[in-house]
């Protein structure tokens, strides 16, 4: 074509938003139809589309989503996006990522003969789109630009950077939400290729990230050189099994490994709220690893620790194989010392105030702290966090916890308790099938629901995606224990004190539970002592029941007043209490020690 023949087709700028619905491929013919079906509904029923003419609005279907191409106003397709995410509030099944970008787009005609659209402002929309993950509205930069001049949408502008998309091409895009909708957390695909001072600014403006500095050997031993940096690669891997946390890529770090380190500025070269440092020495045969965890904002020293070992080149990786989960469990567990300190630099804000990764941590905290008060509160955090990014699978697992803590416990009951809990844990295994927690979730619902075979499906899957997760380890052991293996569960439950030997009190219950149902009661008020938790009931419970087996009515009176002083009528309920975890032999022998305490409890139904 000569310069001076024009293209015949009218080249116009678009104002494009591209939306699919994420995991679309993974659904079944029928699923796909329903989401797609909701999914136009609520597109066709927002304002922006609505009043639309034809002149102003294209619409054009994409097979997993749609495109939506605007003419009028270069605002609308980010109004739209607001819109929708509103709307998929009531319905978290629908998880879908949006991109907007403003470009040249032009008039074809495909093949059935239908006019259409095409054009390179539709291509980057999709591009910006396919940059985020479920939850994520994202703009380019050219878009930014633009609302940018407006006071109302310069708030909810968050520029993520730059990231390589499609034929090697580099934009720059934005992240669109607010308090309420869009989600707040870094794109998988951003945080995987930032890189370089970039990376840094964005994990110290994100916060939490963790950093595992070179372990030191300044000897001339190679053997322990190659096992200080075998240690540091190994316990990297480690924690980054843990969902939870953000853990910088080993590569970030190698540059501190021949050097003396400030950790505090280290942790800010590298965008690191926290910093683990370990040193080797040896003297003979016998080899000294110290390690420590330090808040690098503080300087707080929050963990550390010294194993002693024999090293010789013959056990090298038996050593590894033993230091590296006892050092990764209990600093980022549960109960680890990584995962409390997140927690509890997080308390006092409001429910929405966090994002769907804070809430997450924010929850971890009612571990340690279990009462009604922190139940609902976090119960609350976690339903917030999850309409605004509903496919964050951990923030789904830790909600399923709370859900059918709910029907173990008491707290703040709502109809269908265990229901809510399996369907968030379906949901969070739906979104990470990789992920132990996801999986962890699944199994204990499943329990409480008595369908032990799941359950136990459930829970070696979960056991098996991360070894060195002990307080996963101690619920799923102490539930397949009281399902009947009493032998292997018991184990999984000593394994995991051993990982983390700063763990709760109640790791102790299946030793308990299992040394009273041998008849073994002297063994069993040894395990319940020591459990230490004053303000829950079950420790009184069960104290109660091994005195009144052994006659000792004073401790066993003791005992009963402690239990009632928390739950007045707990000789009405003791049986359905008991119930819950163990089965109906096990369930009447702890009934049988309670009236032996003294305590009033009725008869079994017959044929309960």
């Amino acid at each position: 074509m000569s310069t001076e023949d024009p293209p015949d087709e009218k080249l116009e700028i678009g104002h494009v938003l591209f939306i699919d619905i994420v995991g679309y491929s993974k659904l079944l013919i029928e699923e796909q139809k329903e989401r797609l079906g909701q999914l136009t509904k609520i597109v066709l029923e927002t304002t922006q589309v609505r009043e639309s003419t034809d002149e102003q609005l294209v619409r054009l279907p994409t097979g997993d989503g749609i495109a939506l191409v605007f003419h009028h106003n270069v605002a609308e397709p980010a109004q739209c996006a607001l819109a929708i995410a509103e709307a998929l509030r009531k319905h978290p099944e629908i998880r879908v990522r949006m991109g907007i970008h403003s470009g040249p787009v032009c008039q074809v005609t495909d093949v059935s003969g239908r006019t259409n659209i095409a054009g390179a402002g539709i291509n980057m929309a999709q591009r910006v789109m396919d940059c985020g993950d479920a939850g994520h509205i994202l703009i380019s930069q050219r878009v930014a630009d633009d609302l940018e001049q407006y006071r109302q949408w310069r708030s909810l502008l968050h520029e993520l950077g730059e990231v390589e998309v499609k034929h090697g091409v580099r934009i720059r895009v934005f992240n669109l939400y607010n308090k309420e909708l869009g989600n707040p957390e870094l794109p998988e695909k951003l945080r995987l290729t930032t890189s370089g001072t970039d990376a840094e600014a964005a994990r110290a403006d994100e916060g939490f990230w963790v950093a595992v500095l070179p372990f030191k050997y300044s000897g001339s031993n190679s053997d322990l050189t190659a096992l200080a940096e075998g240690l540091t690669e190994e316990i990297v891997t480690g924690l980054s099994r843990f969902l939870y946390l953000k853990v910088i890529a080993r590569g970030s770090t190698s540059r501190y490994a021949n050097d003396s380190v400030d950790v505090r500025s280290a942790g800010k070269e590298m965008g690191a709220r926290y910093v683990m440092e370990g040193s080797l020495r040896q003297a003979g045969t016998r080899l000294r690893l110290t390690v420590q965890l330090v808040d690098a904002v503080t300087g707080a020293h929050l963990w550390a620790e010294s194993y002693e070992r024999t090293f010789s080149p013959e056990t090298f990786f038996e050593l590894q194989d033993d230091l590296v989960p006892r050092i990764v469990s209990t600093v980022a567990d549960q109960y680890g010392a990584l995962v409390h300190s997140m927690s509890e630099s997080l308390r006092g804000r409001s429910a929405g105030q966090y994002s769907a990764h804070e809430a997450v941590l924010r929850a971890c905290g009612y571990w340690e702290h279990q009462t009604p008060e922190e139940h609902a509160e976090v119960r609350e955090i976690l339903e917030t966090a999850v309409a605004r990014a509903p496919g964050h699978s951990d923030c789904l697992a830790a909600l399923s916890l709370i859900y059918w803590q709910e029907y173990v416990f008491g707290y703040n009951p709502r109809p269908d308790s265990l229901g809510r809990a399996r369907a968030a844990a379906q949901r969070a295994v739906e979104s990470a099938p990789s992920s132990n927690f996801a999986h962890s979730a699944v199994a204990t619902t499943l329990f409480f629901q008595k369908d032990i075979q799941a359950f136990r499906m459930a829970a070696d899957r979960a056991l098996a995606l991360n070894r060195m997760d002990a307080s996963t380890a101690a619920i799923l052991g102490m539930m397949i224990a009281y399902s009947g293996d009493w032998e292997y569960g018991l184990g999984v439950v000593k394994r995991a004190m051993q990982l983390n030997p700063h763990h709760p009190g109640w790791y102790h219950y299946g030793e308990f539970t299992d040394a009273y149902r041998r008849h073994d009661y002297r063994g069993a008020l040894e395990s319940a002592l020591k459990v230490n938790m004053p303000g829950y009931y079950w420790p009184h419970a069960v104290l109660a029941a091994a005195y009144g087996q052994l006659g000792e009515q004073q401790r066993a009176r003791a005992a009963l007043e402690d239990l009632q002083a928390l739950i007045p009528n707990f000789g009405a309920i003791a049986r359905e209490e008991f119930g819950k975890w163990n089965d109906a032999e096990l369930t009447e022998h702890l009934v049988d020690g309670l009236r032996k305490a003294g305590l009033a409890v009725g008869r079994a139904k017959q044929g309960a």
